[in-house]
């Protein structure tokens, strides 16, 4: 080809035309790679997505699905997976606080599952036991009977009423007793039991009385009565065997935090944190 050729060809308007479709396609090629080559989009749903979805709807509805309502749901949860990736591609995910939230216990749910099958080794257990046995501690516990003599008792009423129980200790005290919705008897209780039903240091003052004898007046919350303490045992502290599940418990609870926050440092270490108070100062973590 001569330049006469080549200068008349840089001329004609034609070639300019093909020269520039050409470079567009190129173009086109680089920005948009075939979609034949790209890995598809794939939503797959399982025979185990499927029994989930089924199970979802028995325990609602408390019956198995017809094969039309499974459709549906299925249907359904292809959609719903649609908008979620179409929702991530958009970035709708991003600043919402509750998906960070969502997304966080999650993650922590997993770590969760994973620690949950650790076990114990030799003498750990023994150990937490032995470093915090007052977190084990059994309360003490009162049982007893009481006569219920109303909330201002003549006074004579009540040193009658205490000696006709003393000459009979084993009388029926219902016949005695004024009427209420308080119990005429409470078998062995802790503080907190007996506070709930007679109102705050009734407890004490029953516990402090001789067993197995009537005694009065002894004062609550809800006025006046003559007591028989049927059975006591002071607080103690258990042995391990009586508290395993509870040991076994705590340790747990301590080793997931532990699992989750060593599982942390160790994330945060691919990341540099700048906190900024104000524009003065700023404090960076790595």
């Amino acid at each position: 080809m001569n330049n006469t050729l080549v200068r008349r060809l840089l001329r004609e308007p034609l070639f300019h035309f093909i020269v520039i479709g050409w470079l567009m396609f190129l173009a086109y090629n680089a920005m948009n790679p075939s979609t034949s080559a790209a890995p598809l989009n794939v939503i797959t749903i399982n025979a185990k997505n499927i029994e989930r979805i089924r199970g979802g709807f028995i325990g609602v509805w408390k019956r198995e699905p017809e094969e039309a309502e499974l459709s549906a749901l299925i249907a359904d949860a292809v959609r719903e997976e649609v908008y979620y990736r179409e929702a991530l591609a958009l970035g709708l995910d991003k600043g919402d606080a509750l998906v960070k939230r969502r997304m966080r216990l999650k993650l922590e749910f997993l770590m969760d599952s994973a620690s949950s099958a650790i076990e114990p080794v030799a003498g750990e257990l023994e150990a937490l036991f032995a470093a915090s046995p007052e977190n084990y501690l059994q309360e003490a516990r009162v049982a007893f009977e009481q006569i219920y003599l109303g909330e201002n008792p003549d006074p004579a009423d009540i040193k009658s009423t205490l000696a006709q129980i003393q000459a009979k200790p084993d009388a029926d005290i219902y016949l005695l007793a004024r009427r209420s919705q308080l119990p005429l008897q409470l078998g062995l209780a802790t503080p907190d039991a007996v506070s709930g039903v007679f109102g705050r240091g009734f407890f004490d003052k029953v516990s402090a009385l001789e067993p197995l004898q009537w005694t009065g007046p002894v004062s609550s919350s809800y006025g006046v009565h003559i007591v028989r303490v049927l059975d006591i045992l002071p607080a103690q502290t258990p042995k391990l065997a009586e508290v395993h599940a509870l040991v076994l418990r705590d340790w747990r609870t301590a080793k997931r935090a532990e699992i989750q926050d060593r599982d942390y440092a160790e994330r945060l270490k691919r990341y540099v944190v700048e906190i900024n108070r104000d524009d003065s100062v700023k404090m960076v973590t790595q």
